[in-house]
């Protein structure tokens, strides 16, 4: 005996204090640079992004200078999903990451994409800061 499978659209709650959905291909906020892309979604009052970079994006491009002094480093957590990438920390080298890893960087650093596939990363946590040190870099060029 077969089983009856539904393709019907499933149900989405319209507003549910207890449930919240969001979708990256809807983001609240689009940050667009040179090859590149971060979309941001707000997930109970905490800023949640998704990278997507081509192949010769770097994070020293988009990132803006070094934190001031007194200035707590830019610290982010996120997760791999697509591609390769390197985290390279000054002094202390750098590393490879791959698909389903899961970092955590709590100094300022730098990062590109490695081969010729585009990467993918979800950034768990960071972006509020790095959207405050993209509005004070934008703010200093008007």
């Amino acid at each position: 005996m077969e089983s009856a499978r539904s393709i019907a659209t499933p149900r989405r709650p319209e507003s549910d204090p207890l449930l919240t959905i969001k979708r990256f291909d809807a983001p609240e906020t689009v940050l667009s640079f040179d090859q590149g892309r971060l979309g941001l979604v707000t997930l109970d009052g905490r800023l949640v992004g998704k990278g997507t970079y081509r192949p010769g994006w770097r994070w020293s491009q988009v990132s803006g200078p070094a934190r001031r002094a007194g200035e707590r480093p830019l610290a982010q957590t996120g997760f791999l999903l697509a591609g390769r990438a390197k985290i390279d920390i000054p002094g202390r080298g750098d590393v490879d990451l791959f698909p389903g890893d899961l970092f955590h960087v709590a100094a300022e650093y730098d990062s590109w994409v490695v081969g010729y596939r585009p990467c993918e990363i979800l950034y768990l946590d960071g972006m509020e800061d790095l959207l405050e040190r993209l509005h004070r870099e934008h703010s200093a060029h008007l």
